[in-house]
């Protein structure tokens, strides 16, 4: 579905893709990881056409640099930050129906699955829209025409928890010949959605596999927490720091993290037992996104994947 050979973009002397081969398959679930600056949102923008590249991508067989109309025709897109478009929601669905050329009615009914009936916003402005409404809006949009690409990035990052919950379960519904490609910061969207992962790194794909080939690559450890009195929580601090390092360790009023592999837990608990600190509560929480993502460049090394 998405073919690139020797994709390079720079920006003056800087490059920011670096030769990247690949190729994503109709229906792919992707979801592309890595740190600030790592080139994923120019990526994304390249396989639009938004962006004039080196080397050759393909949409669905359509050259996205000779016939980039043509092959964003084949795209739904969600940013990260809606535009903010000075009209109304009713005008939103009249500009992309004729901009898509697909039924208005087809957007409302998209609209109405995501909470958004449209007889009911249709007046308002979009700037009376809180940022969760916009960015469901804009998935309404890039669904409505039933692309074979969508492409979203970080489309959650401004929604509250119960927005996002909503946006998540719209998008686990996508039809399965869809092929997906997101990039985010969160491990529950990834987990959800996400059948394989990418790390890009310095313009470069560093890593190709499932998100439990990346713990294991990574060797990010979850965290064991405790809940103590508050008179002892020092205690227990101390305890987790002679056993895990200043740096695996983290304390909050009364409670005590320390970040150990599985193994080590029982005995975590077991010396503080023996040093009498109370163990009210004890909890294992996991490793974040971004845990494991930089796990991965300490101890799993960046070379690349193809």
């Amino acid at each position: 579905m998405i073919e690139a050979r020797g994709l390079v973009k720079r920006f003056g002397s800087r490059v920011v893709l670096d030769d990247l081969d690949f190729t994503v398959e109709r229906g792919r679930r992707l979801a592309l990881l890595g740190l600030n600056g790592a080139g994923k949102t120019t990526l994304l923008r390249c396989l639009m056409g938004l962006l004039a590249f080196e080397g050759s991508v393909l949409i669905d067989g359509v050259d996205v640099a000779t016939a980039g109309k043509r092959a964003r025709g084949r795209v739904g897109y969600v940013p990260q930050r809606p535009p903010l478009f000075s009209m109304t929601l009713g005008s939103l669905v009249e500009f992309f129906s004729a901009l898509r050329g697909i039924p208005e009615r087809r957007i409302a009914g998209r609209l109405e699955a995501l909470g958004l009936p449209l007889d009911e916003t249709a007046a308002l402005s979009l700037r009376e829209l809180s940022g969760g409404m916009v960015q469901k809006a804009l998935l309404a949009v890039a669904l409505a025409a039933d692309p074979p690409v969508l492409l979203l990035d970080e489309p959650t990052a401004n929604l509250d928890p119960q927005a996002r919950g909503e946006f998540m379960r719209v998008l686990r519904a996508v039809d399965e010949d869809t092929t997906l490609l997101l990039a985010s910061h969160r491990l529950d969207e990834v987990e959800m959605v996400a059948d394989r992962i990418w790390i890009l790194h310095d313009g470069r794909r560093v890593f190709d596999g499932t998100l439990d080939e990346l713990r294991a690559a990574a060797r990010a450890d979850s965290w064991l927490w405790i809940r103590t009195v508050q008179e002892r929580r020092d205690d227990a601090r101390q305890k987790f720091i002679e056993l895990a390092g200043e740096e695996a360790v983290m304390a909050n009023g009364k409670h005590v993290a320390v970040q150990l592999p599985a193994a080590a837990r029982v005995d975590a608990l077991s010396g503080l037992r023996q040093a009498g600190v109370p163990i009210e509560e004890f909890w294992v929480v996991g490793p974040s996104l971004e845990e494991i993502v930089r796990g991965f460049f300490v101890k799993g090394g960046s070379g690349e994947s193809r």
